[in-house]
């Protein structure tokens, strides 16, 4: 059962902050000079600032921007062991009891890419134009969409040339291996290829996927995007490369904008009726995928800065936005549970500004902040 407490501090968010790090890896000292501790609150720092490492040391730390970058150097492991200790941690903040793993859950799968400015370098993925670049280091994650309960629960790093049904094989794999039992997934148009839907139905998990046209012209899929509003068909294509036959429910839904197209699956139910509103049930659940693109916007907001090329090292500072997001959805959490508070309900008392805030505040209470600029640059 996860512990509870009766005030939210400071210092409760930075033990809970520094635990979880502690939890992702082995952590060990740098010298003399640089302590677990210190490495710890200068990571945190960093993601609770938004800021670089180069200035967080210069103006936080005794030691140099040269040593603090090859502390943090010495302790990063390879890319598969950092996944699984930030794994390890996001679901030690969850605490998930026994009750929470026997139940079924929804969850929104997407990627979330970062802009990437320099030469090329390993871990690089491509895509659309996007604020002035092509390369990205990308990354997916999982989602839980339940109210009060979105806590992140698979994370990997994309590869260059990587399928999107085998992201999604292995965020499934990582949440199987945890225990939770999921019941669906709502995934966007990047993910609506007969690969994917194929990979669902053999692991019989409900699904509402968004399908794309294909091309300008008339052809079977165009097609698909005729009829009358809230029309429900039956739709097949074969897969380009394995040939594989795709036999999947849609949903037509003529909106004041724009015509979408929803593939679905994961229930029983002979009658039209039946199936009508199971269909409409799930459109209600695609909509609450925006959960996942919440989650990237309040990650955004614990995101240290860098230029760095080591996709290592990117992971751990995209992995501990994530960890301090955890950490704040849990605190929530238990504060809805405390004031009984409806399960939509907003906790504008602990919001994930003021987390950060808080946790920065306490961080700098061990930090002696330089308050001088020498006038000589060689002092």
């Amino acid at each position: 059962m996860r512990q509870a407490y009766s005030t939210i501090t400071p210092g409760l968010i930075h033990e809970q902050a520094r635990t979880a790090l502690r939890g992702c890896l082995d952590w060990k000292a740098f010298g003399r000079r640089v302590g677990v501790s210190q490495l710890l609150d200068l990571l945190l720092l960093m993601a609770a600032r938004t800021a670089s490492l180069f200035a967080t040391v210069r103006r936080f730390f005794s030691f140099s921007h040269e040593t603090a970058s090859k502390a943090v150097k010495a302790n990063l492991p390879s890319e598969r062991r950092l996944v699984a200790g930030l794994l390890n941690a996001l679901y030690d903040v969850a605490h998930f009891s026994r009750l929470d793993r026997r139940r079924w859950w929804k969850l929104a799968i997407d990627t979330h890419l970062v802009g990437y400015y320099g030469q090329d370098v390993p871990g690089l993925v491509g895509g659309p134009k996007k604020q002035g670049t092509k390369r990205f280091f990308g990354y997916a994650t999982a989602v839980l969409v339940h109210a009060q309960h979105r806590y992140t629960v698979a994370l990997c790093p994309l590869q260059a040339k990587q399928k999107p049904h085998q992201i999604v094989q292995i965020l499934l794999d990582q949440i199987a291996q945890k225990g939770l039992k999921i019941k669906g997934v709502a995934l966007d148009t990047a993910f609506d290829g007969g690969e994917t839907l194929l990979l669902l139905q053999e692991r019989r998990l409900a699904y509402v996927v968004p399908l794309s046209r294909k091309g300008k012209g008339s052809n079977a899929r165009n097609r698909c995007f005729e009829g009358r509003h809230n029309q429900i068909r039956w739709t097949e294509w074969t897969t380009e490369k394995s040939r594989r036959l795709v036999r999947t429910r849609t949903l037509l839904w003529k909106g004041r904008c724009k015509t979408r197209l929803f593939a679905f699956a994961g229930w029983s139910g002979g009658s039209a009726q039946s199936v009508y509103q199971q269909a409409r049930q799930q459109r209600r659940d695609y909509r609450r995928r925006f959960g996942i693109e919440t989650s990237y916007r309040q990650k955004n907001q614990a995101q240290a800065r860098t230029t760095s090329r080591d996709s290592v090292y990117r992971l751990l500072l995209e992995g501990i936005a994530y960890l301090l997001r955890q950490v704040w959805v849990a605190l929530t959490e238990q504060l809805a549970c405390h004031r009984h508070a409806r399960p939509y309900a907003w906790m504008a008392d602990l919001t994930l500004e003021l987390l950060l805030d808080w946790l920065a505040q306490q961080i700098r209470i061990y930090c002696s902040e330089k308050r001088h600029i020498p006038l000589d640059a060689t002092s």
